[in-house]
């Protein structure tokens, strides 16, 4: 029974939670009855499409944007993705499309209340897709393979049996036969090839017939022409008791296409297998301390869920009580099970492998760790390079190109045959599958790495790399700052500013107060000074921590104290109470021990590297010392870091800054590339194009080496296809090819890119 004050929901009368869901002046107990409520509300015919700022300014400010992942059926060419994406961008309440060709899969973020996204299916079926809302178990992936296959089969056991009807022709004994026996023989092959033409070449069809309803020329056009040619003339042959009969050709050239997208259709299976492996990743129900279950999207920050052994954590959050061990090798690549103890970050997605945690919430939904990953990994298959584009708008004229050479051919020879044979090896399978497939292969394999690429371009750039700026605090140096040497009278104050700060250094005051079992006491009043310090009143007192940008009038004796510290290079900091400089605190952290392996690999691939710090000149050089870098940029602000970045670049380099901190951001995101580190603020993970889901800086050099990699297979990818296809159609003009032999080589090609692209996914 509702209370008395309860607030009940205006769709379907329960009562709501303590914050209802509200619009159009309802109220609603979940996001699914005010959907219903809004898509009832706007039920009718849908209006004529808007432009694209409005619908995103409509998208801004209505009801949040819902995403929905779909798998497409008959997903042939890269001309199907643009094709798909037009469509769909043309309708009222769809926000964006997108379509993963590599994957075949379909991305479409709608307004519920404007879309109903049931309707996907119905506006694609026309175009000749099959449409079936993503499943992570990949039933509808399952369903269309085992029909590609039936079709395959059937295409090669028919081409066989009327293979061995045209030997009498192609061995020229038909002029030996009986009348009746030449005239029989043509008309089983005919009834032969009857099942190929209408249930295998079936998909091939309908493709192609959905092109011509869309005005759009497309691979399948080129194969479609090719096989109704061929059977076509064919007949026309049997019937009147012709020799020249070429059902075979028919049956041959839609066997082998099958052939060959059965290949495709496994490498974009694997290709798939990243988005459907970190989707399961995403776990949709936390255990409470109270032992009941409640969604993902009811967890608020601060609330405490439990995680059993053998469960995934369902929220990035802090460990609050409990001691075990979390697989988090498919977030950051590495296999090594990771200790989480009271006070230790958890991310969503991993794998607790020991004992039972209590985890406070700090994000979820679209916050957390794994749903960024997710989103980047989508983000970075969807998109394409320059060249990739490039491709594909050749590829779109290539076919009407193509169409009227075999025309012109074969008119001017009188061999039809040579027609139908330029028809058929000019398809572009491998030319649309030659980037696309290389980048997804390579954003694979970085993934596997603990490489995040936020852009698939990326990938074909990171080798031109010949600048890297090395940020100190938090990406040479370990994050993790231990507060050496200190005056314990002042320590509880010091804590109670450095408490609103960010920066690692206010981090270890504030965590050596809390060792040692220090109260902070209130503090207001909190200044943050860029590359400075920090300022706040604590009990009426002016307090002040910083470097001497901030701190004035600083005794000798401890101005000596301070350099000596930063000759063994630890950090320092020196704070003032009401204007007296009080004292100077000593901060030690150390070197990563893979950061001079990094950049020794750096220096002897032809890199430059430098070092900017927000530190002093003495701490700065002596980290740069013992890394071996000679340039180095000590006691920078921010704005000065991105400056080094724009002089270097201004200098004809291609920049690349490594960093960790908010006030890496700025240089991060005016380089030629930002790479930030996994365990550093948020902000500077959406700055950088490159995150490393992990503290081995190494794998920026796996990163490099990668990138060339990719650069070398696209190059390779292109040439092939580009040699198969000038090639071949000059071969089938002067009659050195027969139909066959060049469905054959089309399917050759294809194959040449699908393997040479998955040897980047194997490393």
């Amino acid at each position: 029974m509702p209370t008395e004050t309860a607030v009940l929901c205006d769709h379907c009368g329960l009562e709501c939670p303590a914050d209802p869901y509200r619009d159009n002046g309802q109220t609603f107990c979940c996001q699914g009855c005010l959907h219903v409520a809004a898509i009832l509300r706007y039920a009718g015919p849908v209006p004529e499409p808007k432009p694209t700022a409005v619908r995103e300014r409509e998208a801004a400010l209505a009801v949040p944007a819902e995403e929905r992942l779909f798998h497409i059926g008959g997903l042939w060419c890269t001309a199907c993705s643009w094709l798909i994406e037009h469509t769909l961008r043309e309708h009222r309440g769809i926000v964006s499309a997108e379509v993963f060709f590599t994957s075949d899969l379909l991305k479409v973020r709608y307004l519920p209340q404007e879309f109903n996204i049931h309707r996907i299916p119905e506006l694609l079926s026309p175009l000749g897709y099959t449409v079936a809302e993503f499943e992570e178990g990949g039933a509808q992936s399952d369903d269309e393979r085992k029909d590609l296959l039936l079709r395959t089969g059937v295409a090669v056991f028919f081409w066989l049996n009327v293979m061995g009807f045209n030997l009498a022709a192609y061995l020229g004994a038909f002029d030996s036969m009986q009348a009746s026996a030449r005239q029989m023989l043509p008309v089983l092959a005919l009834v032969l090839s009857l099942p190929v033409l209408f249930y295998s070449a079936r998909p091939i069809y309908r493709l192609a017939w959905a092109g011509v309803r869309s005005r759009t020329l497309r691979m399948e056009t080129l194969l479609a022409l090719g096989i109704t040619t061929a059977f076509g003339y064919s007949t026309f042959e049997g019937l009147r008791g012709g020799s020249h009969i070429y059902f075979d050709i028919a049956c041959a050239i839609t066997a082998l296409v099958l052939v060959g997208k059965s290949i495709e259709q496994g490498a974009k299976q694997r290709a798939a297998a990243t988005i459907t492996a970190l989707h399961r990743m995403l776990p949709q129900k936390a255990r409470l301390e109270n032992g009941r279950f409640a969604t993902v999207d009811q967890l608020e920050p601060g609330k405490l869920f439990l995680v059993k052994a053998g469960e995934r954590i369902p929220a990035d959050g802090i460990v609050h009580k409990g001691e075990s061990q979390a697989d988090e090798s498919l977030l950051t690549g590495e296999s090594v099970p990771v200790t989480k103890r009271p006070g230790d970050a958890v991310v969503a997605g991993s794998l607790n492998l020991g004992g039972v945690l209590t985890v406070a919430v700090t994000a979820t939904g679209r916050e957390s760790t794994i749903a960024q990953i997710v989103g980047a990994v989508e983000q970075a298959l969807a998109s394409r390079s320059d060249l990739a584009r490039n491709v594909d708008r050749a590829a779109r004229w290539f076919v009407p190109v193509v169409i009227g050479i075999a025309m012109a051919v074969a008119l001017a020879t009188g061999d039809l045959l040579r027609g139908i044979t330029i028809l058929v090896i000019a398809c572009p399978c491998a030319l649309g599958l030659a980037t696309p497939l290389a980048l997804t292969a390579a954003v694979s394999a970085a993934s596997r790495l603990g490489v995040l690429v936020r852009d698939a371009r990326v990938l074909e750039s990171v080798r031109t790399i010949d600048a890297v700026i090395l940020d100190k605090t938090g990406t040479v140096t370990e994050a993790n700052f231990a507060l050496l040497d200190y005056n314990l009278d002042h320590l509880a104050a010091l804590a109670a500013v450095e408490a609103k700060s960010e920066h690692p250094l206010g981090q270890a005051v504030v965590d050596e107060a809390r060792r040692v079992g220090l109260a902070l006491p209130a503090c207001d009043e909190v200044v943050v000074h860029k590359a400075a310090g920090i300022t706040g009143k604590v009990n009426e007192q002016a307090w002040a921590i910083g470097n001497p940008r901030l701190i004035t009038g600083i005794p000798g004796e401890l101005l000596e104290y301070a350099q000596t510290a930063e000759g063994r290079g630890h950090t320092t900091a020196f704070y003032s109470c009401d204007g007296i400089v009080m004292g100077v605190m000593v901060f030690g952290s150390h070197l990563r021990p893979e950061a001079k392996l990094l950049v020794q690999g750096l220096q002897s691939r032809g890199v430059r590297v430098l070092l900017v710090s927000g530190d002093s000149a003495r701490t700065t050089r002596t980290v740069a010392e013992s890394l071996g870098i000679v340039e180095y940029y000590p006691a920078t602000t921010p704005e000065e870091k991105a400056l080094i970045a724009r002089d270097l670049k201004a200098k004809g380099h291609r920049v690349a800054v490594i960093g960790d901190g908010v006030n890496d951001a700025p240089a991060l995101a005016h380089a030629d590339l930002g790479i930030a580190m996994g365990c550093g603020a948020d902000l500077a993970m959406r700055a950088a194009s490159l995150t490393l889901l992990h503290t081995n800086l190494t794998r920026v050099l796996d990163a490099i080496d990668l990138s060339k990699r990719t650069h070398a297979v696209v190059m390779q990818n292109l040439f092939w296809a580009f040699f198969y296809n000038s090639l071949g159609i000059g071969f089938a003009a002067a009659g050195l090819l027969n139909p066959i032999v060049a469905a054959a080589a089309m399917v050759l090609s294809s194959l040449s890119v699908i393997g040479n692209s998955y040897r980047l996914a194997k490393g």
